[in-house]
């Protein structure tokens, strides 16, 4: 049996959305990635991999990062998805089983 891999979200369109709210977030703060490293106690390549979208960022975190720059988390994350389409039915994000099943 053969598998097909699926392409990681961390590439996708919409993840390039987010990612790139978080930077100008960041920016808008006059925050380097060094010290913002330093903000969330992690290592400033753990920003950079994020940044290049070579890292998710995952819920809590995007929390703790809006936070650490002085943004309102709520504020950011509607800013980051606001473009963002339903996805299509043929892409995966559309087949997955909703919460709480």
């Amino acid at each position: 049996m053969a598998f097909s891999r699926q392409p990681s979200p961390v590439f996708s369109p919409a993840y390039r959305t987010v990612r790139e709210a978080l930077i100008r977030a960041r920016r808008r703060a006059g925050v380097p990635q060094r010290e913002l490293a330093a903000r969330i106690g992690k290592c400033p390549s753990h920003i950079s991999m994020i940044e290049r979208g070579q890292r998710r960022v995952e819920l809590l975190e995007f929390f703790v990062i809006a936070t650490s720059l002085g943004a309102d988390p709520v504020q950011l994350f509607r800013a980051a998805t606001a473009g963002l389409a339903d996805p299509a039915p043929d892409e995966p994000e559309a087949r997955a089983a909703p919460l709480g099943r």
